[in-house]
């Protein structure tokens, strides 16, 4: 039984130097303590450091809001928040996300470490996309009339529950240029819009961006605005 946890120990030690995903590391952690504490006192000897080093990381408080940051349609401050922050890694036009892809809401007070990996438990990373004016209007028509709003920021839309009626800024599309798209990876794989389109990768991924924002502004400060306004039409 002990080589198998010894076994166990060295898997975890030498996974997390290659993983930044410490939430997975703890429930490795914590499993094996339940497991094995009434049979073996020393193996929590060796697992503690571990445990108290991930809980130390995870706890650590990187900012405060005032408010409850919450996902909703629309529009909702959370969405607003990730993908506001997100467009100050990239020169790009918009960002869009999906409100799947948020996990969690983040409560008002302060922001631990540990929430954001709750929020955004994927290795997902930021890339941009570039849209022709075809697919940028399929994108929309995806995000706003099929999903009744998602994530996005860098650019204000107008529709009914059937059409897009106007958008600002304008983007000029003459002589077939494009607009860049900032997102997941995930979701640049998955979108019929993104399809065989060439992902050029921001080298960051969404958590670590959330993150480092989040150290760099001790208060975040979001709200729900009219971003996507949708008329209802229906009589």
């Amino acid at each position: 039984m002990i080589k198998n946890v010894i076994f166990l120990l060295f898997f975890i030690f030498f996974t997390s130097c290659k993983d930044n995903s410490q939430n997975y590391k703890k429930q490795y952690l914590n499993s094996l303590i339940e497991v094995n504490t009434h049979e073996d006192s020393l193996i929590n000897v060796f697992i503690e450091p571990y445990k108290t080093s991930i809980e130390s990381e995870m706890n650590e408080i990187i900012s405060f809001t005032k408010s409850d940051l919450i996902k909703n349609k629309p529009v909702g401050n959370l969405g607003n928040f990730v993908t506001n922050l997100c467009l100050s890694y990239a020169e790009a036009d918009i960002c869009i996300m999906n409100n799947g892809g948020l996990r969690s809401s983040i409560n008002k007070g302060n922001i631990t470490v540990g929430m954001i990996y709750e929020l955004m438990p994927f290795e997902n990373e930021l890339v941009i996309v570039e849209l022709s004016k075809i697919d940028f209007f399929e994108m929309l028509h995806h995000i706003i009339i099929e999903k009744g709003g998602e994530p996005i920021s860098g650019v204000k839309v107008v529709a009914t529950n059937n059409e897009i009626i106007d958008y600002k800024p304008k983007f000029n599309f003459e002589k077939k240029q494009k607009i860049k798209i900032l997102t997941s990876d995930y979701l640049a794989d998955k979108k019929e819009f993104f399809k065989n389109k060439e992902q050029i990768k921001i080298g960051i991924k969404l958590r670590d961006a959330i993150i480092n924002y989040c150290r760099n502004n001790d208060t975040i400060f979001t709200k729900v605005d009219d971003r996507i306004k949708i008329i209802n039409d229906e009589k």
